[in-house]
């Protein structure tokens, strides 16, 4: 989950027309999910009742597919789809099998992490998580049992790379590596293959769906939503947010331990 930040500020007005959204596109960690990292009882019951209306419901998380559907097991069996390792993979929450996968060579791991200079890092690959040298249990989505490496093997292509540091490269030093940088928490940075983000995720979904944008609310709480919120109809931030996501979104809501997406749900959609 990401850090606190009380400061309230001032967002987009909402989009003109107050249509009904028909796609519900929610992060978990600091948003769906509660402080014990658990879907509620209210959150399950307003979002089983929305999709039950003829709402379409997509889960876009940090989290490999594994570790999400450990923790989304309360939706099982709604139809819901899943966005995991930052938009890497792309599926149903009902089925292991991927429908889109955007994942990155070693030899562009290992440039990334050249760039990023010395410290910690994790790697989330189709086959599972491998820790690197000195790596710590800090992520949610847990894994600390996974293998140790002392560098990026060649054997499988990467879905994430994890790195904790105060804070990604510059921007001049990015465009070498052509690689999406993000973060989900303070300290930590993430890198992914071109087109391995929630947005283009979410965009891959609707072109299937035939739906815009326009249709969409998503909600968000970290700096990895920033381009969900930003591009939905209606971008709702979590009071926990930090402050660019409450700027970029187009509403609030309560925070994530006090059912913030349940109750606008359940105001808007119910």
């Amino acid at each position: 989950m990401t850090s606190t930040d009380s400061t309230r500020t001032g967002g987009r007005p909402r989009l003109p027309g107050g249509a009904r959204p028909s796609v519900v596109v929610s992060d978990l960690d600091g948003t769906l999910l509660d402080a014990d990292r658990k879907v509620g009882e209210r959150t399950r019951k307003a979002l089983t009742a929305a999709v039950e209306g003829g709402v379409r419901l997509v889960l876009a998380t940090a989290r490999p597919a594994w570790s999400a559907r450990e923790v989304l097991l309360p939706l099982r069996g709604m139809g819901a789809s899943l966005v995991s390792s930052n938009g890497a993979v792309t599926g149903d929450l009902d089925d292991p099998r991927p429908r889109r996968v955007r994942a990155m060579a070693p030899a562009r791991v290992r440039e990334a992490l050249t760039l990023l200079g010395p410290g910690p890092w994790a790697l989330d690959r189709p086959s599972g998580r491998l820790l690197g040298p000195d790596w710590p249990d800090v992520l949610s989505s847990g894994g600390a049992g996974a293998p140790r490496v002392e560098e990026v093997p060649d054997d499988e292509e990467v879905l994430c790379l994890m790195a904790l540091r105060a804070s990604p490269p510059g921007p001049s030093s990015r465009v070498p590596a052509n690689l999406c940088w993000t973060s989900s928490d303070a300290g930590l940075v993430e890198v992914s293959a071109p087109g391995a983000d929630k947005r283009s995720a979410v965009s891959w979904l609707l072109d299937g769906w035939d739906l815009g944008w326009s249709a969409v609310v998503a909600f968000g709480d970290a700096p990895n939503d920033l381009s969900l919120l930003r591009s939905a109809g209606t971008g709702v931030a979590m009071a926990n947010a930090v402050s660019d996501v409450r700027f970029s979104a187009t509403e609030m809501t309560a925070g994530h331990d006090e059912d913030g997406v349940a109750m606008w749900v359940e105001r808007n959609l119910l």
